[in-house]
């Protein structure tokens, strides 16, 4: 499309930044509980129907789907209910990994169905899911978009090393958003510690992400994250939360707080950034000087999930190229999915160079991916971690 059209089309976006009290609509289908624990058992029993369903439910994190230029419809959803005659409920109930976790694992634990068909999990959550054995092994023979089409960088993860329980949604490069005219000397992470800055600075409550990005500017690794580097990080926070510098720890709903001027610049994700900058021209994202933490999104099956099948359809259609360029062309997120960069082109040429979404090899350079963790370590910095929210 033109870039005219584009700007139309992006700038419909601003009444999505509002919609993130949606997830507590959730309650319908979620049963809250705690986040600790590891029983697996009684475990739900595996679904079996390999027929399509009136309905599946997916749970998602917000900004995550295209919409049209109304915002009352998202159109690869309603492409995907026409094509199988069947009706998706799409709900932004995931404003960070743990918040959501805790909604399903007493269900899980206990048997017993989570309500949701599908869940986008970030890494490391959907690698303990895997690990409990509460999610369903795909059934990829009816699946041929996914197989044919995932970018062979996503296949051999060690959480999932033979492609059976997760189809990635989107890679994530975590960063900075910053407003241009009341926070444009961010340039770093250190930099959100500026006394300019007090009381008006949110970090994500996703550790790997804020740890990460203190890890990468203490001069320390990520991917070789350990107690001492963990400590190193903490040191680093700490006091610009103890003196009201860092306003809040939050999930998605960062958004609200720096379109509402509650906060100056926060910890982000890049693909939410390019979006709130079409509601507010003045928040832009900052690549931060010492490097961005890079993630992925994955979709997965909780077990016991009443409409398998189908939701592994879902999982397949957006494995379509032209599907997945017009979910990428509006989130702007990293594409897993093969051809995509060719069928982007022909929406918005620009797109197909953004290295962003086709990351090229001086963004790769600067893309961190936290180290996988033994659960005696990811004990010790959860703990930590939430003791410097507060919790």
């Amino acid at each position: 499309m033109g870039t005219e059209k584009k700007n139309e089309m992006m700038v419909s976006r601003r009444t999505v930044l509002k919609v993130g009290a949606a997830a507590a609509g959730t309650a319908a289908f979620l049963a809250a509980c705690g986040t600790s624990g590891s029983s697996t058992s009684p475990s739900p029993k595996p679904s079996q129907s390999d027929t399509i369903s009136d309905v599946v439910n997916v749970a998602n994190w917000t900004l995550y789907i295209d919409l049209s230029e109304d915002e009352l419809a998202r159109p690869t959803v309603t492409a995907f209910e026409t094509e199988y005659s069947t009706k998706v409920n799409y709900v932004e109930a995931i404003n960070d990994n743990d918040s959501f976790f805790g909604t399903i694992q007493a269900p899980l634990k206990a048997g017993e169905d989570t309500g949701w068909d599908i869940a986008t999990l970030t890494d490391w959550m959907a690698a303990r899911i895997i690990r409990l054995g509460w999610a369903e092994k795909l059934k990829t023979a009816h699946m041929s978009n996914f197989t044919a089409n995932l970018l062979d960088v996503y296949k051999g993860r060690s959480f999932d090393p033979s492609v059976e329980y997760l189809a990635p949604w989107a890679g994530i490069v975590g960063g900075i958003a910053a407003n241009k005219t009341t926070a444009g000397f961010v340039k770093g992470f250190k930099d959100l510690f500026d006394p300019r800055l007090k009381g008006k600075v949110s970090l994500l409550t996703e550790m790997r992400d804020t740890i990460g990005l203190a890890m990468l500017a203490n001069g320390d690794d990520p991917a070789k994250a350990d107690r001492a580097s963990f400590d190193r990080a903490i040191a680093l926070i700490e006091p610009s939360v103890a003196d009201g510098t860092v306003r809040a720890f939050t999930g998605n709903d960062y958004k609200e707080l720096i379109v509402k001027g509650d906060v100056a610049a926060c910890v982000a994700w890049r693909g939410d950034v390019v979006q709130i900058g079409y509601e507010d021209a003045n928040i832009v994202w900052v690549t931060p000087t010492d490097g961005c933490t890079f993630s992925s999104d994955n979709m997965l099956i909780p077990l016991g999930a009443a409409h398998k099948y189908t939701a592994e359809k879902w999982m397949d259609w957006y494995y379509k190229p032209e599907i997945a360029a017009q979910l990428t062309a509006y989130v702007q997120y990293v594409s897993p999915v093969k051809g995509t960069k060719e069928e982007i082109a022909k929406i918005d040429e620009s797109l197909a160079s953004d290295p962003f979404i086709f990351p090229d090899a001086a963004l790769e350079a600067q893309l961190n991916v936290f180290a996988g963790l033994s659960e005696e370590d990811e004990i010790y910095m959860n703990d930590a971690f939430s003791a410097l929210q507060g919790n």
